[in-house]
């Protein structure tokens, strides 16, 4: 199972597009926060999340929050699609499960939303994760966060 991961080097590509699309944040941590997303969610495409009810794709996005982010991201609709080549009013909940880069870019527009600063370190970013994307719900720990990351995180600097 690897949700249309390709290679590390992809990764990052994509990632820093979407970045400089729409937004590196305040600390310049945007791209690190989407790449130890999808790690930490299903260890960069190497590993299926078997939970019942998981989100879709490399960054495991749930249904309930794609479809938020439509609605609340329409303003940035033009420029996401002359930026990035997406026309976020066209994708479907499904269109993440092998597609990479709408993965990342659905994870990036999720942490933009949220208006709190993308932390600096990797430790701040876990307990971020939790709080944003895991949730309180999610059987996710900030623990797992860095256990994953440590494992199957990109090795070159992002």
């Amino acid at each position: 199972m690897n949700y249309g991961f390709i290679d590390d080097e992809t990764i990052v590509k994509q990632a820093k597009k979407i970045c400089d699309c729409i937004g590196h944040g305040m600390h310049g941590t945007a791209m690190q926060m989407i790449i130890e997303t999808a790690v930490v969610e299903t260890g960069l495409g190497r590993i299926e999340d078997k939970t019942v009810g998981a989100g879709m794709g490399l960054t495991q996005f749930d249904e309930l929050p794609f479809k938020d982010i439509l609605k609340r991201n329409m303003k940035s609709r033009d420029k996401i699609l002359k930026e990035l080549g997406v026309d976020i009013g066209l994708v479907e909940w499904n269109d993440l499960r092998y597609n990479s880069y709408l993965a990342l870019l659905f994870a990036r527009l999720l942490y933009w939303l949220k208006g709190d600063p993308i932390p600096k370190t990797i430790e701040e970013r876990a307990a971020y994760w939790k709080l944003h994307y895991n949730t309180k719900l999610g059987k996710g720990t900030p623990e797992h966060y860095l256990e994953m990351n440590k494992k199957y995180g990109i090795k070159a600097k992002v």
